[in-house]
């Protein structure tokens, strides 16, 4: 169980960064804030998230929880 719970907290910080990402380019490209936030706090929000997510993921080498057979 814990190791699936490092799957799906990886999998989500990964997520949340592209969609923080995604949300500061549409921020840039009108000009304005998004959701209250201006685009450079989108970006660092993304690249905090995939920072974290990193070390979690690399932990998370030999894991088969991920693969075809779920064993």
């Amino acid at each position: 169980m814990k190791r699936h719970l490092k799957c799906w907290l990886w999998k989500g910080l990964w997520l949340v960064a592209v969609v923080s990402l995604v949300l500061a380019w549409i921020g840039i490209i009108g000009k304005q804030l998004v959701l209250g936030l201006e685009p450079l706090a989108w970006f660092w929000t993304a690249l905090t998230l995939g920072v974290l997510s990193t070390p979690i993921k690399m932990d998370c080498t030999n894991c088969a929880v991920c693969t075809s057979d779920g064993q």
